[in-house]
C-alpha cells in the first residue's frame, strides 16, 4: 500500500466568491463580514493536513454489475462495471485532510461563530476534493508510465454506486495508517475524507472521456458541475 502526503492545496478568495454568487459578493462588501471570511482563509492552511493511501488490485473478472478481484473480493453496483469494464486492475484509495479541521469547525460552532464554521466547512470540502483530484492525477501518471489507460474515478455514495461499498474498500486498504476509520453506518472519520476507485489497463476501457461528475447523483442541480467541475470549488458538501 502506498501512502503519500505530497499535495499542494490552494484557496483563492475571489474564486470562492465567484462560485458563491452575487448575493454572497454583496454580503462580503460589509467590512465585518469580509474580515470574518478572510480570517477563515488565513487559518485553513493550518488545520488541513492532507494524506492518502492507495493500492492496486488485479482484476480476476466481471460478474454482472460487480468486479471480482484476485483473491475473491468483489465490489460494484451502480456504474462501476460500466466505467471500468476492460480494465486489468483496480486502484482503490482513501484520502483525508485530517481531524484538526473537524475539531476547529466544532469549536467555531460551540463559540457561536457559525458563519465562520460554515465557510471553514466549505473550504475543508474543497480541500479534500483537491486531494482526491491530485491523487487521481498521480495514479493516472503512474499507470500512463506503464503504457496503461485509466478510467475516471468514482467515489461510493456520489453516484448509484452505494455508500455501503465503503466497507469493501476499507477491508482492502488499511486506511488506519492515515488516521481514517469507517463506522457501522459507513461514515468516515475524520469527516472530511473520501474514498475512490478507478480502473486501469492496456486496452480500451468501458467508458472513456467522461468524469465522475457525469455519474454524480446531484449533477442536475450542482453549481460545481455547472460551473466547470474539476479543480473548482465544490459547493455541495463533502462529509
Amino acid at each position: 500500500m502506498h501512502i503519500t502526503h505530497d499535495f499542494t492545496l490552494a484557496f483563492d478568495l475571489d474564486e470562492y466568491v465567484s462560485f458563491r454568487g452575487e448575493q454572497f459578493a454583496r454580503l462580503l462588501a460589509r467590512a465585518a463580514v469580509r474580515e470574518e471570511v478572510e480570517s477563515v482563509f488565513a487559518e485553513v492552511g493550518d488545520v488541513v493536513r492532507p494524506a492518502a493511501c492507495w493500492d492496486v488490485f488485479p482484476i480476476d473478472g466481471f460478474v454482472h454489475d460487480r468486479v471480482r478481484l484476485a483473491g475473491g473480493a468483489t465490489l460494484g453496483g451502480g456504474p462501476v462495471v460500466e466505467v471500468v469494464c476492460g480494465a486489468e486492475a483496480l486502484a482503490l484509495a482513501v484520502v483525508t485532510v485530517g481531524p484538526a479541521v473537524d475539531e476547529r469547525i466544532r469549536q467555531l460552532n460551540a463559540e457561536r461563530q457559525r458563519f465562520q464554521a460554515f465557510v471553514l466547512d466549505e473550504l475543508a470540502s474543497w480541500a479534500v476534493d483537491q486531494v482526491r483530484q491530485q491523487l487521481y492525477a498521480q495514479m493516472s501518471a503512474a499507470f500512463q508510465a506503464r503504457g496503461w489507460r485509466t478510467s475516471t474515478f468514482l467515489s461510493p455514495g456520489e453516484s448509484a454506486w452505494s455508500v455501503r461499498e465503503q466497507r469493501v474498500l476499507f477491508k482492502l486498504l488499511d486506511a488506519g495508517q492515515i488516521g481514517v476509520s469507517l463506522s457501522d453506518s459507513y461514515l468516515m472519520t475524520p469527516l472530511k475524507s473520501l474514498s475512490l476507485m478507478c480502473g486501469a489497463g492496456s486496452q480500451p476501457l468501458g467508458v472513456e472521456g467522461l468524469t465522475n461528475c457525469d455519474f454524480c447523483s446531484i449533477k442536475e442541480r450542482c453549481t460545481y458541475a455547472r460551473s466547470g467541475g474539476h479543480g473548482k470549488v465544490p459547493l455541495h458538501n463533502v462529509a
